[in-house]
């Protein structure tokens, strides 16, 4: 396993500072400006490798992973808003997306991460925590929306019938690009049994993650495993998270890592410190050497200072600290 970034920025600043704190491999987080995409959302082969040679020998960094642009976000200011909620045009949507993962396997681009979030990442403010720095917050006791969306109240049964329809459409289409498709975990955990405003979190529990490998059990279908989200899914953190990293790792199933912590766990969660939360860290390394990960550990969603406005402090630390308990890992296991 190794320490990774995530990248929505492509300038040759970005890179270079990324390239400088020891990143070897990267997640495109977007394909803006880069030629990548066209109007109509389809994408481009020419470009793409385009972008992996330039990151390749430019700055020696492997482009790992491309978002396919399936985001957590509310689905009408979605690219695909049809995709999870069956509305009309999903066939068309899902033919785009199709057409993406086959440009992505052309190009040579191993795995393609995305969300399955219809009401998008949900927070309720920021906390203030260690030095003054600010956390994310949520408690959904303090949330105050609960109007249902134009989409009504939606069963557990109609949003898993909806994910089985796209699934079968491309995972198949992955399997034959040679590509893998991680699915990032519901953020955050909605209510169990009553979800938030008429819509429900699948991926909002482990339970909910093994079913979702079931309705398509293919070896490319996997996850994006954000080790914070699974978190704030678990009424007990520091016990729970171990036991998922064990079996979705040992299965497989983990295409790469949000390595982040929180204070607080299921329904009431502040997003800290990789080294202040729920989660000992040494802990969490261990097991993921344990079943044999061999991907990338990413910060993600970070403590905000006013010190440093575009997080790359921020990033550095966690990339740090990550980096100093791989190492540590390794030289305990020799």
């Amino acid at each position: 396993m190794h320490i990774g970034e995530q990248l929505g920025d492509l300038s040759d600043r970005k890179l270079t500072w990324v390239a400088q704190i020891g990143v070897e491999h990267v997640a495109v987080n977007t394909t803006a400006g880069t030629g990548i995409q066209n109007d109509d959302g389809t994408w481009n082969v020419a470009p793409i490798r385009a972008m992996v040679n330039r990151l390749r020998r430019g700055f020696g960094l492997s482009a790992d992973v491309l978002n396919l642009g399936i985001e957590a976000v509310y689905y009408e200011r979605s690219r695909f808003p049809g995709l999870w909620t069956g509305l009309d045009g999903r066939d068309a949507q899902i033919g785009t997306i199709v057409q993406n993962i086959r440009a992505a396997g052309e190009a040579g681009v191993p795995c393609l991460k995305y969300n399955c979030n219809i009401i998008g990442i949900l927070r309720t403010g920021r906390t203030v925590g260690r030095g003054g720095a600010t956390y994310s917050h949520f408690d959904v006791q303090k949330w105050q929306d609960h109007s249902l969306t134009p989409l009504g109240a939606l069963t557990e049964g109609q949003m898993w019938d909806n994910v089985a329809y796209v699934l079968e459409r491309i995972i198949p289409a992955a399997e034959e690009a040679g590509v893998r498709l991680a699915v990032h975990p519901h953020d955050p955990a909605l209510p169990r049994g009553t979800g938030l405003r008429g819509i429900h979190s699948l991926l909002g529990t482990v339970e909910g993650m093994k079913k979702w490998v079931s309705l398509y059990p293919s070896r490319v279908n996997g996850f994006n495993f954000c080790q914070g989200t699974v978190a704030e899914m678990c009424d007990d953190p520091a016990r729970e998270v171990p036991r998922a990293i064990r079996h979705f790792g040992a299965d497989g199933r983990i295409f790469m890592v949000h390595f982040r912590n929180i204070r607080g766990g299921y329904a009431n969660f502040e997003e800290v410190y990789p080294d202040n939360g729920e989660v000992d860290f040494v802990d969490a390394i261990r097991v993921y050497d344990e079943v044999g990960y061999d991907g990338m550990l990413c910060p993600d969603h970070v403590p905000h200072s006013e010190s440093d406005p575009d997080n790359e402090r921020q990033h550095s630390y966690a990339l740090g600290y990550t980096r100093g308990l791989i190492d540590a890992r390794r030289r305990a296991m020799r």
